[in-house]
């Protein structure tokens, strides 16, 4: 049986996905603009959310409720390049991958809530752990966002 916070923290992860995606989709039509030279632009972070979302989460949940017992490092995709990609495509990209997640947690057997791995830094994790960094993710960027729009010239 999944543990009784599962629906709650599933609903604060679409929650946070959808206002992020709100935020950046009211600004995909200056996706490059960055806040100062050197700093993300909108479109990095719809790439960043994307592809962390992709190998990182999804990988996590994929490999600890395959009974694999994994090992993980800290996960970083900061010096990618993500300026090729389109915004609102990593934001489709990025929903198509917490959806799958989402089904793949609701069709988990009772068993593979118990199962864990480990992470270098934080130690044992289980899926409710890795979800609870989804979210904690989440927020971060949101926060982030709500923060740089302040100070968009195009916002309203």
């Amino acid at each position: 049986m999944p543990p009784d916070e599962l629906p709650s923290l599933l609903a604060q992860l679409a929650s946070t996905q959808q206002q992020i995606s709100n935020l950046l989709d009211s600004v995909a039509g200056d996706q490059d603009w960055q806040p100062a030279p050197g700093e993300w632009s909108f479109g990095f972070i719809a790439g960043h959310l994307s592809t962390n979302e992709k190998e990182c989460f999804l990988e996590r949940i994929d490999r600890i409720a395959g009974g694999e017992q994994p090992s993980f490092d800290y996960y970083s995709n900061d010096g990618r390049d993500f300026s090729g990609l389109g915004l609102r495509d990593s934001l489709q990209e990025w929903q198509d991958t917490r959806q799958a997640i989402f089904g793949r947690l609701h069709n988990l057997p009772e068993s593979a809530w118990s199962l864990t791995g480990t992470h270098r830094s934080y130690g044992r994790i289980t899926l409710m752990d890795v979800l609870q960094s989804m979210l904690e993710h989440d927020q971060e960027h949101l926060d982030g966002l709500k923060s740089i729009l302040e100070d968009y010239p195009k916002h309203d």
